[in-house]
């Protein structure tokens, strides 16, 4: 048992700042070896996990720390008596920069599964919500917003809220990237939902970063935070469906997808 007690005293010394580490398996008994491997292969999983976290937090830290320091340069330049000092460019700053922690927050909570209650979604009905909540600014960019759902008694079994947000992103993003006088489709039955746009689409090159935290397109219209997306790919991940792009000449399809099982 020499070898098995090294490698219990391994296992206790890993940390965070030491999760490169791997248990020993040379001179371990072969029935234990199906085990250490398996606890290896954890570590991998947790490193992948924690680099992906740190590397997260850093670029988090700086998509806020450039909002924030325009805000600072306004403050400290002009005062509210100043006749430089813009107060609707500061509201706009800080907008932006609440808009960045909202999408933060929701990312946060995506990507935990005990935030999730599956039930069942009448998708009709929250089709029509979310249509609601995006009328405005579908107005507002002159797009006009088509939404088909299968039939009225379509239900699909979701996190409402989390499906909400879906919903609410994919067609956001089609709105932002649609141009004047354009539709943006929606159509929902009981295997798929499918967002287009009319917009320039995408290249070859971008289609692999879509749901990359941060990414921004060069065609979008407005300064969000890059992160609607990948928001998007939490909530198809968690619920088991898949959520793909493809260039649709013109525009851009994104399509969830549940199992067929």
């Amino acid at each position: 048992l020499r070898p098995l007690r090294a490698a219990s005293d391994t296992a206790a010394r890993i940390s965070p700042r030491t999760l490169d580490a791997r248990l020993e398996v040379r001179g371990l008994p072969s029935e234990m070896l199906p085990l250490i491997e398996a606890f290896n292969r954890a570590l991998d999983r947790l490193e992948r996990g924690y680099v992906a976290q740190q590397d997260f937090l850093g670029t988090a830290a700086h998509e806020l720390k450039t909002p924030l320091a325009l805000i600072r340069a306004q403050i400290e330049l002009h005062g509210a008596g100043d006749a430089g000092f813009d107060r609707e460019v500061l509201l706009r700053d800080v907008d932006q920069m609440a808009r960045h922690v909202s999408q933060l927050l929701h990312l946060a909570e995506a990507t935990e599964l005990r935030n999730y209650e599956i039930g069942l979604v009448h998708l009709a009905a929250l089709v029509d919500e979310v249509g609601d909540y995006l009328a405005r600014l579908a107005e507002r960019r002159q797009v006009r917003l088509d939404l088909r759902v299968a039939s009225e008694s379509l239900g699909w079994r979701a996190d409402r809220g989390a499906l909400f947000t879906l919903l609410k992103n994919l067609l956001e993003n089609a709105i932002q990237h649609s141009p004047p006088n354009a539709t943006v489709r929606l159509v929902a039955d009981e295997q798929r939902i499918s967002v287009r746009d009319q917009g320039p689409g995408l290249s070859a090159t971008e289609l692999p970063k879509v749901f990359e935290r941060f990414w921004r397109g060069a065609g979008r219209r407005d300064e969000g935070s890059g992160l609607g997306l990948a928001i998007c790919q939490e909530i198809a991940l968690a619920h088991g469906w898949q959520l793909t792009v493809r260039s649709a000449a013109p525009g851009a399809e994104f399509v969830v997808a549940r199992d067929s099982a």
